[in-house]
């Protein structure tokens, strides 16, 4: 796909300009670049951790997620290095680079015998890496890979938004089921919101649940979950 073909970003911002959710996000962005660039073996890697920790999502195949997985193990690999710290790492050989002596054969007894990384980063943080992987030698053309840079702008700037947009409706939806909770507790027991929330949290504490599925029980069944031995009543207020 020509790069300067102004129907390639047009087609890239259509495909993204619908989607809800991380998971659908990462699906198109790595089944576009596969398209485009005309190879089978794609997927995305998420740093997590601040960077301590790796992980790969959207793979096409289960031999991208052991490419993946074997870098992620020997923290070494052109995956990790996008992700870390490059814009763009591109091999033509692998079994024989002698950046990833230990992970590249490995990588070609896969099958895979040149890979293309572009970094993720977007909302001033790195996200991770968009890796292609290519079962013949030299693969990737110096045009795949200025196409490849721009999809990771792209894709970069889709995923950050709806990793923003998930986190911020968790985060609603949590608020809404506290709030819910505490005016269960508050109706039955004549408290303040202040004093439902201390007893929720208690509660939690003290019996090791977290407090949105505690909250989600207590307003489905309006009671609190059955506690261990020695009751709840060190945590369950009385009426005012």
């Amino acid at each position: 796909m020509p790069i300067d073909d102004p129907r390639v970003f047009a087609s890239l911002a259509e495909s993204l300009a619908d989607i809800e959710g991380v998971t659908e996000t990462v699906d198109q962005i790595v089944a576009f670049a596969v398209e485009a660039i005309d190879t089978a073996y794609g997927g995305i890697t998420l740093v997590k951790s601040g960077g301590r920790a790796y992980s790969t999502v959207g793979a096409t195949h289960q031999s991208v997620i052991e490419a993946d997985r074997i870098q992620y193990e020997l923290r070494q690999g052109p995956c990790v290095d996008a992700a870390a710290d490059s814009k763009i790492v591109v091999s033509s050989y692998l079994a024989t680079d002698e950046r990833w002596p230990e992970w590249g054969p490995k990588a070609s007894a896969l099958g895979f015998n040149s890979v293309l990384s572009a970094e993720l980063h977007a909302r001033g943080r790195r996200i991770g890496a968009l890796n292609l992987y290519g079962t013949s030698e030299a693969t990737f053309s110096p045009e795949d890979i200025a196409l490849v840079a721009l999809f990771a702008r792209q894709g970069a700037l889709a995923l950050g938004y709806a990793r923003s947009e998930e986190g911020l409706r968790e985060a609603l939806e949590t608020r809404t089921v506290i709030g819910q909770a505490q005016g269960v507790l508050m109706e039955r027991f004549e408290i303040d919101a202040d004093r439902a929330f201390a007893t929720l949290r208690r509660y939690s504490q003290h019996h090791n649940i977290k407090l949105k599925a505690l909250c989600h029980q207590l307003v489905e069944t309006r009671v609190l979950p059955p506690a261990d031995a020695g009751g709840a009543n060190d945590v369950v207020p009385t009426p005012a």
